[in-house]
């Protein structure tokens, strides 16, 4: 599951957990813990890495920027990828007012919380909020550049005001990292337990130790 389908705190809880619990293992040089990783990869491959050959065609990479939302880096190869869209559209005379309005969608949701309480927080909570050009603008949209913003001053109507998405829902970061603390301990009872349920470890025995042959020992084949 990605994180823009996510309908309520369970389903954010589980994705979550999917994607950053751990897993301990134990290996000859004692226990190992790994994340678990679901949701960092594409085709077998980071995301990060399978993105770049997507740099081509921006369709494509604001698709995979948009299934690894809400990582930071998602967020800024999105905009990228819609930049490149909409530079396309204009030399084409083509509408584009739909791609921006995306542009700044993402820089809003961007400006509501970092990304672990953002993670956290459920996409359908999010999409119930007010994060039109109107209600907060663009010039205080961290995401954006001063193209993005002169763009949307040319295309859309001065707004009331200019702030980010958590000066005007500011529950957002609250409630999300009260949650974050919340199911961080969860994982950690979730490692623990793991640990507990390992069978206890083996000891070999040590070699016993023979004292050293006299000289008339060796030579006697004692």
């Amino acid at each position: 599951m990605i994180w823009l389908e996510t309908r309520n705190q369970a389903d954010a809880d589980r994705r979550r957990m999917a994607m950053w619990g751990t897993v301990i293992s134990e290996t000859p040089e004692g226990l190992h813990g790994r994340v678990n990783g679901e949701g960092l990869y594409e085709g077998g491959r980071f995301w990060a890495d399978a993105i770049k050959d997507t740099y081509d065609d921006p369709g494509r990479r604001l698709a995979m920027a948009k299934r690894n939302l809400p990582l930071p880096a998602a967020f800024r190869e999105a905009a990228i990828a819609l930049r490149a869209i909409i530079r396309a559209k204009r030399k084409l005379g083509e509408p584009f007012e739909a791609e921006l309005l995306e542009l700044h969608q993402l820089a809003a949701i961007a400006s509501l919380a970092p990304y672990d309480a953002l993670d956290i927080t459920p996409y359908a909570r999010i999409s119930e909020l007010d994060l039109s050009p109107a209600t907060i603008g663009w010039d205080a949209l961290l995401l954006l550049n001063k193209t993005d913003r002169a763009l949307m001053a040319d295309v859309w109507r001065a707004p009331g005001q200019h702030v980010s998405g958590e000066a005007i829902y500011p529950q957002i970061r609250r409630q999300g990292e009260q949650a974050v603390r919340h199911h961080n301990d969860e994982m950690l009872q979730n490692a623990l337990a793991q640990v507990d349920a390992m069978p206890p470890p083996r000891f070999a025995e040590a070699p016993t130790v023979q004292p050293p042959r006299s000289f008339w020992s060796r030579l006697l084949g004692l």
